[in-house]
């Protein structure tokens, strides 16, 4: 018993006709009856008798009809839904990302993934670069976002975010207010910022900011996020990312006339090449770009 015969059998009954479900289904009669024929073996009697030109249901077929219909509407749906995982728009996909890397460009992409396609279940763990990595040699994730450069070579680059770095202080740190009045170059920041916050973001950013050091600055080398407590709490000046400062209600952008343009780069990375992935990863992956 197959989808075919299913169908078959119900377009006679809705039509009333072997020759016009025929017609319609564009088969041949005998086609057809044949279907009809090899479903009533297997159901074990005549599904049809025959009045005139037309065909009426069977005592065993009025019985049949409803089961048949609910096999018919239960396959299709089996058919689509395995068309969509196909296409990409079902399935699972395992993202690892860094803790700074959770709002603005990154919560955007989840939200339009969840609007477009609700069936791809997204499960998300965060962790620092190595702890990525590990999760996706073990099989804990298959797509990683972390800081680039990095030096696995064994891992595929798919998308690479640029993200610009700036110098940012609370709104009434003495700096921020000394801005109304004077433009500010990098050598007023250093001594003014008491203290000067390190913030590895990546190595060029680090190299940058160790270099603007001189002998006696008041400076301390924090991760991110506690260097963005300091900064809503009034405390020190420090190098962050423009989703971060967005996010805060008292930390603003520190205009300096020599400030080179630097940029946090995260690559998404993954252990096998975009074509080995399922389908769903792909459909992901298309939305970044």
């Amino acid at each position: 018993m197959d989808l075919n015969q299913l169908q078959a059998f119900d377009f006679v009954v809705r039509l009333g006709s072997i020759s016009k479900a025929a017609r319609y289904l564009d088969l041949s009669q005998p086609t057809v009856t044949l279907r009809i024929q090899g479903l009533e073996k297997k159901v074990g009697g005549p599904l049809f008798t025959r009045v005139g030109r037309t065909v009426e249901l069977s005592e065993l077929g009025k019985g049949f009809l409803p089961y048949a219909r609910q096999a018919i509407d239960f396959l299709q749906k089996g058919v689509e839904r395995v068309q969509s995982i196909r296409d990409g728009k079902i399935g699972h996909v395992t993202i690892g990302t860094l803790p700074t890397f959770t709002t603005g460009i990154f919560s955007s992409l989840i939200q339009k993934s969840h609007e477009q396609y609700p069936d791809i279940a997204l499960e998300i763990h965060t962790g620092h670069n190595q702890q990525i990595i590990e999760m996706l040699y073990d099989g804990s994730v298959m797509l990683g976002f972390i800081t680039h450069p990095y030096f696995n070579t064994d891992l595929n680059k798919y998308w690479i975010f640029r993200e610009p770095l700036k110098l940012a202080a609370h709104y009434a740190h003495p700096l921020v207010k000394m801005m109304k009045n004077k433009t500010l170059s990098i050598i007023d920041v250093l001594p003014g910022s008491k203290p000067f916050i390190l913030v590895d973001w990546n190595h060029e950013s680090l190299q940058w900011q160790k270099a603007q050091l001189q002998s006696g600055t008041d400076y301390i080398e924090l991760p991110p996020l506690t260097a963005l407590d300091f900064l809503e709490n009034g405390k020190g000046v420090a190098l962050l990312t423009g989703d971060l400062i967005a996010k805060s209600d008292t930390i603003v952008e520190m205009e300096i006339v020599d400030s080179p343009q630097i940029n946090r780069e995260i690559a998404v990375v993954g252990l096998v090449s975009a074509d080995s992935l399922p389908t769903s990863y792909n459909t992901f992956l298309n939305l970044i770009k």
